[in-house]
């Protein structure tokens, strides 16, 4: 039986969607980043971006394999769902305010970055709930 109560195509076009922005802003981190004249700056943000592009980037896949699962397993299990939305809010509180930060100067929003991070790990456990659920 497939999983009909919850469908796994937001969780493939969210994989798509993350890949494809973490190439884009890896390429801008590379080669971007002109505006900011003090070179010392410049480095520590595009340190800073590298690594929200890194986290972006290993977390879309996991998007991916978790929709994949999600359509494949033939188990109804909302916490592959669970653990996607929590990649998916993760990547963008972490990686996303990381980049808006280095790109607009803005940092009223910097103390939820953290926030991001923990997102990122309870979708991490959340995937483990859900290989335990799928074994029942």
């Amino acid at each position: 039986m497939r999983c009909a109560c919850l469908r796994s195509n937001w969780l493939l076009l969210a994989a798509a969607l993350l890949g494809c922005t973490g190439v884009a802003m890896a390429a801008y981190t590379s080669h971007g980043l002109g505006f900011i004249a003090d070179p010392g700056v410049r480095e520590a943000t595009r340190a800073s971006m590298q690594q929200a592009v890194q986290q972006q980037l290993l977390h879309a896949p996991v998007l991916l394999a978790l929709g994949v699962w999600a359509r494949l397993g033939g188990l109804c299990n909302r916490w592959l769902h669970v653990a996607g939305a929590l990649i998916a809010l993760g990547v963008l509180l972490f990686s996303g305010l990381i980049y808006l930060r280095a790109l607009t100067g803005i940092e009223a929003l910097r103390p939820l970055v953290p926030w991001g991070g923990t997102s990122l790990m309870l979708g991490w456990l959340a995937i483990g709930v859900a290989a335990l659920r799928s074994r029942q």
